[in-house]
């Protein structure tokens, strides 16, 4: 007859060991990003110039990516569009700042959860004569493109969105990690 104790104490053993190891297992995720520094963030293709950049910020809208979207964006960043006023017929230039609600993350996140397919099939960038911005000199780089925002899904009634535009992208080298990062984009698009 075999000893109960020595059962139950192997049967309770058992028991902790599969609890404690399915508590390790549950709590870890390793597709979820930590919590990290931007600067730490690691971008698609090294931030070595700001044609890499770009490639990176291009990637993140296709991809609806909003770590590597953020990257991209220097902690100074401001976003600068035309607010065309039907009324008054003045063109009023709004800039966006890159943090907080309503900045440029903000409202960038929210187009990527409201459009399933984004899509930037022209993309033509040209470079620019650089601009001196007190002591630093930023880069310039000029795109053309054409972006296409589709809900495939339904959330918001299968809407379907484009433009054609132009912007400057203006980019200046981290002091902290020596990345490229947009510090500037003015959308000069009519």
């Amino acid at each position: 007859m075999p000893d109960l104790s020595k059962t139950s104490m192997r049967i309770y053993l058992l028991v902790m060991v599969l609890t404690l190891c399915s508590l390790a297992v549950s709590c870890f995720n390793p597709f979820s990003p930590s919590v990290i520094e931007p600067s730490a963030l690691k971008p698609i293709a090294p931030q070595v110039d700001p044609d890499s950049v770009l490639y990176n910020f291009k990637y993140a809208y296709e991809n609806r990516d909003g770590i590597i979207y953020e990257n991209c964006l220097d902690p100074d960043f401001i976003f600068v569009y035309i607010d065309q006023d039907e009324v008054t017929l003045k063109d009023e230039p709004v800039e966006v700042p890159r943090d907080g609600k309503g900045g440029d993350i903000y409202r960038t996140k929210g187009l990527f959860r409201a459009f399933d397919d984004i899509r930037l099939d022209t993309w033509n960038v040209s470079e620019a004569s650089d601009s001196v911005v007190g002591e630093e000199i930023w880069k310039v780089r000029n795109v053309t493109f054409h972006l296409s925002l589709r809900d495939t899904d339904g959330d918001y009634d299968y809407l379907h969105m484009e433009a054609t535009g132009f912007a400057e992208f203006l980019f200046r080298q981290s002091k902290e990690d020596n990345l490229w990062r947009i510090v500037r984009w003015i959308d000069r698009s009519i």
